[in-house]
């Protein structure tokens, strides 16, 4: 018997750019929400720190956890080009409900949920249709179709993240402008994809027509959601049980996924199941299916704490310190003096804008690590893609040593060059090319042709599950205060117990009907709601003297405390100490992954080439 040799093929598919394009505008678009929800939240809805980055970090985890739903109607029912057309249309709408639905939670809710599904849904899709769009002839240009796709991604994201900002900013335009043109954008996208349609390569779903299965399929998995979110707002009326509710909702949604799709495949309701539906279940998970699967969660384990800490740059804790004045956001004040340079050196960027740094670190890193650091460290070992991993978490741990030292610097008084930060996120960005890109590709040659939609899902599910875990640390550590009084004025002190344990920038949040006003510099008054730091400890009195968080000035308040109806609460994790607590987690992270890729078998598979 004789293999036919297929010819070599230097020829990239005429699809790629239709979907380079897509995702240059789905990225501008879902970036430039996230950007600025933790401002729009703080600013807007006057939330606390914690909360915000709770909410913004939940946004995140749906995000990425809605691929499982996505992949798996690309790969059964609809294939990937319905897929995408249909969760597009939802991800518009969520859009526009957050640009359009007022200053209101229930409709910030309602829009993030809609996004999260849309994007959740169409990304696993987006990013198997490149690998779809190879065969052997040309699979040795899949990495550099990877890359161009990546680069797509942080050249729409960096434009959105610069942008997005000062439209939220601006009192002309404000949150209208700043989450509508990210839904132009999706609009946009969406129209792209559509045009190319005749020319993407179509790997066929499982079921040619899926009719009633499909109905079925969408109601096991809502009511398996149904299900997670009232065990959810259960643990939350649970004083124990209120700070763990995020994970305990967490494992009960992949355990009872898991639990559900157990119980089709090992009981006679196997055969209920359409035949298409059941094979792909059983090729999927079990025999070789399951053993890819099974040692692909395991790397994606280690993965989802590198997303835990790398997302935090991505509109939330990152962003929440560069709020503070002490961070001197004029790049380029040292011009300062120079008259030809007098604009420039007074130019302040936005906190929100600074992450735009990501995506030009990822514009010229991506480059430097594919012809220049990958060839040089060729030469002294055998660069494989776990090692590149293993190597990026480490990296990555280090970045945030660096965030750590300037919440020191701020928390203490002192003023802190933005440039510091910025040289954090060129740490962490060489961490996500070594991890990010490395483990995209790597998650694509890893599948099987008939399950590779379904391991994009899983990789990243990664991303949701380390969100997750932010979100969970930033409600544990939250610690209610049982303040006592306020007493309002020029200056404001609270009395509450243990005061003499607080420290100078220490965070004190308030929510609820609090019953004091903050009084502006224009005179106008707003409820004392939000975070605040602390400005003075007065132990002998057993209370603290509060400031503003981003200024540092006194604040001046009037009213009367109502203790009865207010929440007041700080954080367990304080300054430095919060950074530090990932950092360290991290480095525990990387040296058990050295044991893990000593053991870790892989195996490539790739579209062949189609004979008539």
């Amino acid at each position: 018997m004789t293999t036919a040799t297929v010819a070599r093929s230097d020829k990239m598919p005429s699809s790629l750019p239709y979907i380079v394009a897509n995702e240059f505008a789905e990225r501008f678009c879902f970036y430039g929400i996230n950007a600025i929800l933790v401002a729009y939240m703080i600013d807007f809805l006057k939330f606390g720190d914690a909360q915000a980055a709770t909410w913004q970090a939940l946004f995140k985890s749906g995000a990425y956890f809605f691929p499982l739903l996505g992949a798996m109607v690309s790969d059964i029912f609809l294939a990937k080009f319905r897929t995408i057309i249909s969760f597009s249309m939802v991800y518009v709408t969520g859009c526009f409900v957050i640009a359009f639905g007022g200053e209101s939670e229930t409709m910030l809710i309602l829009g993030m949920f809609l996004v999260a599904f849309g994007t959740g849904g169409i990304k696993p899709c987006v990013s198997t249709n490149v690998g779809d769009q190879f065969t052997s002839a040309n699979a040795h240009l899949i990495e550099r179709a990877f890359s161009y796709f990546y680069i797509a991604i942080n050249a729409g994201s960096s434009i959105s993240i610069y942008f997005c900002p000062e439209w939220l900013a601006d009192p002309d335009l404000g949150p209208k402008v700043a989450f509508g043109i990210p839904g132009a954008m999706m609009a946009l996208a969406t129209l792209v994809f559509w045009m190319g349609r005749r020319k993407f390569a179509v790997v066929p779903a499982a079921m040619a027509k899926p009719g009633m299965a499909l109905v079925a399929f969408f109601a096991v998995f809502f009511a398996v959601l149904a299900f997670t979110g009232v065990l959810f707002m259960a643990c939350r009326e649970s004083p124990v049980l209120k700070p763990f509710a995020i994970l305990v909702a967490t494992f009960t949604l992949l355990g009872t996924l898991a639990g559900v799709a157990a119980l089709f495949l090992k009981t006679g309701l196997r055969n209920a199941l359409p035949p298409e539906l059941r094979n792909w279940l059983e090729r999927s998970l079990t025999g070789e299916g399951l053993t890819i699967v099974g040692k692909l969660l395991g790397l994606y384990l280690f993965i989802a704490f590198f997303w835990s800490l790398w997302d935090q740059s991505n509109g939330n804790s990152w962003t929440i310190q560069a709020q503070s004045a002490l961070m001197d956001k004029r790049l380029f004040g040292f011009l300062d003096g120079i008259p030809m340079f007098a604009s420039l050196a007074t130019y302040e960027m936005l906190p929100a804008q600074v992450q735009v740094v990501n995506g030009l670190f990822i514009l010229i890193l991506v480059p430097i690590f594919t012809f220049g650091i990958y060839p040089l460290l060729g030469k002294l070992f055998e660069v494989t893609p776990l090692r590149k991993i293993g190597i990026g978490f480490f990296v990555v741990a280090s970045s945030f040593i660096i965030v750590a030292w300037i919440e020191q610097r701020i928390q203490s008084g002192f003023t802190v060059s933005m440039w510091w930060q910025i040289t954090a996120y060129a740490v962490l960005t060489a961490a996500e090319v070594l991890v990010s890109i490395t483990a995209l590709e790597y998650s694509y040659k890893q599948a099987p042709l008939y399950m590779k939609s379904f391991i994009m899902a899983l990789f990243l599910l990664s991303t949701s599950v380390g969100n997750a875990f932010t979100a969970a640390v930033n409600t544990i550590m939250v610690k209610p205060l049982a303040a006592t009084s306020i007493a309002a004025g020029e200056q404001t002190w609270v009395t509450l117990p243990g005061a003499g344990d607080f420290v100078t920038g220490q965070k004190i949040d308030f929510s609820g009907e609090t019953g004091v006003s903050v009084v502006l510099a224009d005179g106008k008054t707003e409820p004392l709601a939000g975070t605040f730091l602390v400005s003075e400890v007065d132990a002998t009195q057993g209370r603290v003297r509060l400031m503003d968080k981003v200024y540092r000035k006194p604040i001046s308040s009037s009213g009367s405390f109502d203790a009865g109806r207010a929440e007041v609460s700080t954080y367990s994790l304080v300054g430095p100490v919060y950074f530090l607590f990932f950092a360290a987690l991290m480095a525990a992270v990387s040296v058990l992954f050295i044991f893990y890729a000593l053991w870790f078998k892989e195996t490539t598979f790739v579209r062949e080439e189609e004979r008539s």
